[in-house]
């Protein structure tokens, strides 16, 4: 399997025999029912629309332009050094209650599915078969009603790691939308913050086990407890699985054990920034591909610390593409244009869920090479952003295929 991918990525065989090849490869990964498996979050998402990047609590007006196109946890939301002096939040928080002031943000709000493990696998769903491995909670039953009904029509994702939790909530996310259609994300663990103890998870012959064994490639985000995605990823690398991560859902730094277990770092800008310590923006705000390239070299220097000496990094740079870090080569990718009438974003939600999501199903299901991968899904996340929503704007693969076929953009456009 190894030496045919290599094969037909290097363009080493010819043509015909490339395709005998990789579709006899293709039936065997399909008869062993071997899936994308997502380890990770499932939302209620309220999507509010920001009067002038503001909302409000009880009638009193916070700022929240500090967070634009960041995701946090409700406490780091209001523990922010730009969010917790403000008075609107400043007069009415109490520290340790920090969801419970989250609930009082003024309506009205519009309900959406979500959460970056359930957009993840609605849009591996779409290029290669998905299996969602999650929580949801029972005091929640109208809006899971919901959420399973989207996770089948959406690619039809698989459930049958999906637990229900006695008396809790589903987690929820506040999606404040900007006038630019750009977001910030506040987060409600619920059920996503309830998991067995690593033992458990990590046990041979367990859920976890037997789910990562079945596996293509592990996904992993932070919107659940870091533990959780320890016991995956070491499951993962046991079993010779590769393990991607998308490192969005906390501003806490990358846990140092997790480490030696990532094959695949997947940050967007703002996140590489924030994990590796090295400012990506210019003084003007634009970005700056060579602060990019020494924010990936300070970040593989913290995995060689911990001896992963080759852990590949995936940046999404939103308007000015991707670009891949491998081991001994940079694979730069471009956009593609957006069927919208200005040209513009109709709504960013999910659209980093949607990229890592669809590179991940065709460069692990489909076999195919990290420059097709990264086309892929920059056509996925270019028609993402002309649908509002997260798991509603993940687009079908027909819709992928067709946009794919498109002229690309190039990083400096």
């Amino acid at each position: 399997e190894t030496d045919m991918k290599a094969a037909v990525s290097a363009g080493v065989v010819c043509t015909a025999a490339a395709v005998v090849v990789y579709a006899r490869w293709r039936r065997q990964q399909q008869q062993q029912n071997r899936r994308v498996l997502v380890v990770g979050s499932i939302n209620v998402d309220l999507y509010q629309r920001t009067d002038a990047g503001a909302v409000r609590f009880g009638g009193e007006s916070v700022d929240v332009l500090p967070l634009k196109g960041v995701t946090l946890p409700a406490r780091s939301f209001v523990a922010h050094p730009k969010m917790a002096t403000q008075p609107g939040i400043a007069a009415r928080y109490t520290p340790g209650e920090e969801e419970a002031f989250l609930l009082t943000m003024d309506g009205p709000f519009e309900q959406r599915t979500g959460g970056k493990g359930a957009n993840a696998a609605a849009a591996a769903a779409q290029t290669y078969a998905c299996e969602l491995y999650g929580n949801l909670g029972d005091a929640s039953a109208a809006e899971n009603a919901a959420l399973t009904r989207d996770l089948a029509a959406y690619g039809a994702v698989g459930t049958q790691h999906v637990r229900l939790l006695e008396g809790q909530p589903t987690g929820t996310a506040y999606i404040l939308l900007f006038e630019d259609n750009d977001n910030a994300i506040v987060l409600l663990g619920g059920a996503n913050q309830t998991w067995p103890a690593a033992a458990d998870l990590e046990r041979v012959g367990g859920r976890l086990h037997c789910a990562v064994a079945q596996a293509v490639v592990v996904m992993l985000q932070r919107e659940v407890p870091p533990h959780v995605n320890l016991a995956a990823a070491k499951l993962g690398r046991a079993l010779g699985v590769p393990v991607f991560m998308d490192v969005g859902g906390t501003d806490a730094p990358l846990d140092e054990d997790l480490m030696p277990y990532l094959d695949v770092v997947a940050p967007n800008e703002s996140e590489l920034a924030f994990i590796s310590g090295v400012e990506t923006r210019r003084e003007d705000g634009s970005c700056d591909l060579m602060l990019v390239r020494l924010a990936v070299a300070a970040l593989r220097t913290k995995f060689a610390l911990q001896g992963h000496l080759e852990v590949e990094v995936l940046v999404t740079l939103g308007a000015q593409g991707s670009i891949h870090f491998g081991t001994i080569r940079e694979t730069r990718m471009g956009r593609f244009a957006l069927h919208t009438e200005d040209g513009k974003p109709r709504d960013t939600t999910g659209a980093g869920d949607c990229y890592r999501g669809s590179y991940a199903g065709m460069r692990y299901g489909e076999g195919r090479s990290i420059s097709e991968a990264m086309r892929w899904a920059a056509a996925a996340a270019a028609c993402s952003v002309e649908v509002e929503g997260a798991m509603p704007s993940m687009p079908s693969r027909a819709a992928i295929a067709e946009r794919s076929t498109q002229p690309l953009l190039g990083l400096d456009d």
